[in-house]
């Protein structure tokens, strides 16, 4: 009956590829060749080339990320594609992006290192009323399926947004990191038996100053967590 369903709406509402405009799918082969992929790993606090994305030695604090894995250019059609996804509301592109991410992050051993410790996945929260306007969050669309292809515990509810911040794409790094801050809490429910936990892996759409990240990192390492890694799927 789903399959059903979903070929009805192919066919009222046919697919056609973000990239050249053929039917069929999101994204035809040829526009999917053409995505590039982010091969330089780089340090998530200063921002300069660091081995499989881990923080350097002397960047390394308590409360920052302990490495970055950012998989794909945020450039071109991947910027046309990760913003249709986040403001027009095309759910089931997600679909396309997670089987994008899926099929490179593979190749990345550091990050194939981390959850071998076998991490809990979060991805970071919307503030309820933006997620109750956009109607989803894209980052537990997209977190959902990668925890699960990779065999990771999902929590989608271990940070909360407790301050409804400006849009973070407006602003510069300064701006970005005063707008954030004290935005996220741990829900009480992980508080003890959950930070316990080795390791997590906090997921988002897109790295710009890291902001975000870095601020959801300080909380979780605030409440025992031993380790915290990013990842995103652009920069």
């Amino acid at each position: 009956m789903k399959n059903k369903l979903f070929n009805l709406l192919d066919f009222l509402f046919p697919k056609s590829c973000y990239g050249c405009g053929r039917w069929g799918d999101y994204l035809c082969s040829d526009c999917l060749n053409k995505i590039k992929l982010n091969r330089e790993r780089f340090c998530p606090v200063c921002g300069k080339g660091a081995i499989g994305g881990k923080t350097h030695p002397f960047c390394q604090k308590r409360s920052s990320l302990d490495g970055l894995t950012s998989i794909f250019v945020y450039k071109g059609l991947m910027q046309k594609i990760t913003k249709r996804l986040k403001y027009k509301f095309v759910f089931d592109l997600g679909q396309t992006l997670v089987e994008l991410l899926l099929s490179s992050l593979g190749e990345d051993e550091t990050f194939a290192w981390f959850c071998r410790r076998k991490p809990i996945l979060a991805p970071v929260p919307l503030h309820p009323a933006r997620e109750r306007w956009r109607g989803f969050n894209q980052a537990v669309l997209l977190g959902r399926p990668i925890a699960e292809n990779s065999g990771l515990k999902f929590i989608p509810d271990l940070l909360i947004r407790i301050k409804n911040t400006s849009t973070q794409s407006v602003l510069n790094k300064k701006q970005r990191q005063k707008n954030i801050k004290n935005a996220f809490k741990l829900n009480e429910q992980f508080i003890h038996e959950t930070m316990k936990q080795s390791g997590f892996i906090l997921f988002d759409d897109i790295w710009t100053t890291g902001a975000t990240l870095n601020e959801c990192a300080k909380v979780l390492k605030q409440n025992g967590a031993k380790s915290v890694w990013g990842l995103t799927l652009a920069s």
